[in-house]
C-alpha cells in the first residue's frame, strides 16, 4: 500500500523553495528596500523637488518671491544659454572621446600584459590625483602649459618653435587636457573590470580558430567589454558635463552651463535662473545616460 505524502509546510512560514528559488513575505521587503528608498528620496528626490519649485518662483532684485513665474525657463531657450550648453555637449563629448582613446588601451595592457595584482596596482596609481583638490590638480597644469611651462621650454629648447605657444593654455586644448588629466580612471576602472571577466577560453578559441590579434579583439575582445565601455563613458559624460573648475581655470572664460550657474548664483543670488539652468543640465545628461544604457545592457559587468 503507497504511503501518503504529509505536506509539512505551515502557514506561519515565511519563506517557501520554488524551483529552487525563495520567496520573501510581504513584510520582509519593505524592510530590505526600505532604508535605500528612504535615503534616495531625502538626499535626492527632495532637493531635485526643491530645486524644481525654485525654478518657477520669481527673482526680483536679488530676493527670491513666492510667486509663480516661468521668467527662468524662458531665459533658458535664450541664444546665450543654448551656445553655452552646445558647447558644453561638445566639450563633454570631445572629452569623452578623449579619454576613451587613452583609457583603453590603457586597461588592455593592465589587462593582458601585468599580472592580475600589478594591474590593480598600477591602476590605483591613477587615484593618486585625487588625494589633493579639484583646484589645486587644475592649477597645477598652470606651470606645465603656460607661457613659461615646462612643455614651452622643451619646445623651444629642442628648436621645434621660436616663441611660447599660446595655445597651450586658455584654450580648448587645455581644457580637454585637463578633463583627460582628471577623469581618465573613470574611464580604464570599469573597462579593466569587463576585461578581467572575460573568459580566457574564448581568447585561446579565436587563436585555435586561426583568427589573428586584430580578429580577435574586434570579435571577442571589444564585444565582451562594451559593458565597461559604457560605464566608463556614462561616467567621464556626466562628470565632464557637470564640471565647473576646469572650464573655469583653463578654458579662458568660455561659458559653459555649470559657468552661468555659478554666475547666476555668485552675481545675483538669481536662484530661479540657477535652477532652471540645472534642471536643463540634468535633463540632458539623463537623456544621454538612458540613449547609452539602451544600447549595451550595463549589468553584464557584474555578472562574473
Amino acid at each position: 500500500m503507497a504511503s501518503e505524502t504529509q505536506d509539512t509546510t505551515t502557514p506561519g512560514d515565511t519563506a517557501t523553495e520554488t524551483d529552487g528559488s525563495s520567496r520573501f513575505s510581504v513584510g520582509e521587503v519593505p524592510a530590505l528596500v526600505g532604508p535605500s528608498v528612504l535615503w534616495f528620496a531625502l538626499f535626492l528626490g527632495a532637493p531635485l523637488l526643491l530645486v524644481g519649485v525654485y525654478s518657477f518662483l520669481t527673482y526680483s532684485s536679488f530676493n527670491v518671491l513666492w510667486e509663480f513665474s516661468t521668467a527662468a525657463w524662458a531665459n533658458v531657450f535664450t541664444g546665450t544659454v543654448i551656445r553655452a550648453l552646445g558647447l558644453t555637449l561638445a566639450i563633454a563629448t570631445a572629452s569623452t572621446a578623449l579619454t576613451l582613446l587613452f583609457g583603453y588601451p590603457l586597461a588592455y595592457y593592465l589587462r593582458f600584459y601585468t599580472s592580475q595584482n600589478g594591474g590593480i596596482v598600477l591602476l590605483l596609481f591613477l587615484v593618486i590625483p585625487f588625494w589633493t583638490s579639484a583646484l589645486i590638480r587644475t592649477l597645477g597644469w598652470y606651470p606645465v602649459l603656460g607661457r613659461l611651462g615646462v612643455v614651452n621650454k622643451l619646445l623651444q629648447g629642442a628648436g621645434i618653435v621660436q616663441e611660447p605657444v599660446e595655445w597651450l593654455l586658455f584654450s580648448p586644448f587645455s581644457t580637454l587636457v585637463g578633463l583627460l588629466g582628471a577623469y581618465v580612471v573613470f574611464m580604464a576602472a570599469p573597462i579593466y573590470i569587463s576585461l578581467s571577466q572575460i573568459d580566457e577560453d574564448l581568447i585561446d578559441a579565436s587563436e585555435t580558430l586561426r583568427g589573428d590579434p586584430w580578429e580577435t579583439f574586434r570579435n571577442v575582445t571589444l564585444p565582451l567589454s562594451m559593458p565597461g565601455v559604457i560605464i566608463g563613458i556614462i561616467f567621464v559624460f556626466v562628470l565632464s558635463m557637470g564640471d565647473f573648475i576646469v572650464p573655469q581655470f583653463l578654458s579662458g572664460g568660455q561659458g559653459t552651463i555649470t559657468t552661468l550657474v555659478y554666475l547666476s548664483v555668485n552675481n545675483g543670488l538669481n536662484y530661479p535662473n540657477a535652477a532652471a539652468l540645472s534642471i536643463t543640465l540634468l535633463a540632458v545628461i539623463f537623456a544621454v545616460v538612458y540613449g547609452l544604457t539602451r544600447i549595451v545592457d550595463i549589468s553584464d559587468i557584474a555578472r562574473a
